[in-house]
């Protein structure tokens, strides 16, 4: 009993974990670039607007891949891995969010690919 109670567990935050990291983060960029830009509403069409944080967080999300799409800004991002995943906290939380979202990139030529049976005693 104790062994299937552990095992639902890890299963289930394995799956949890990265979805909240990615909704918390998604949400963080968005506050922020909503703050950022809540002047920039109000000099532009005279009021604030709710929400404009999000077309500015889509646009810096887009900027972004534009950069790790070119030779040099796929260096600069590598390099920038390396060194976060030297931080024992930030490695634990970015290795397996990492690991997920590359298992379901439309690039990635060994992600779901095989099917596999688990017997579970």
């Amino acid at each position: 009993m104790l062994l299937w109670v552990r095992r639902r567990f890890i299963a289930g935050l394995f799956v949890t974990v990265p979805l909240v990291v990615s909704v918390v983060a998604l949400v963080w960029l968005v506050r922020f670039a909503d703050e950022r830009t809540s002047g920039l509403s109000e000099e532009i069409f005279g009021r604030h607007i709710p929400g404009v944080g999000v077309l500015f967080a889509a646009a810096l999300v887009l900027l972004v891949g534009a950069i790790a799409t070119n030779v040099f800004g796929r260096r600069v991002l590598q390099r920038g891995e390396e060194l976060l995943l030297k931080v024992p906290v930030f490695r634990t939380v970015y290795a397996p969010v990492k690991q997920l979202i590359d298992a379901f990139a439309p690039d990635n030529e060994f992600g779901f690919k095989r099917v596999v049976m688990i017997d579970d005693p």
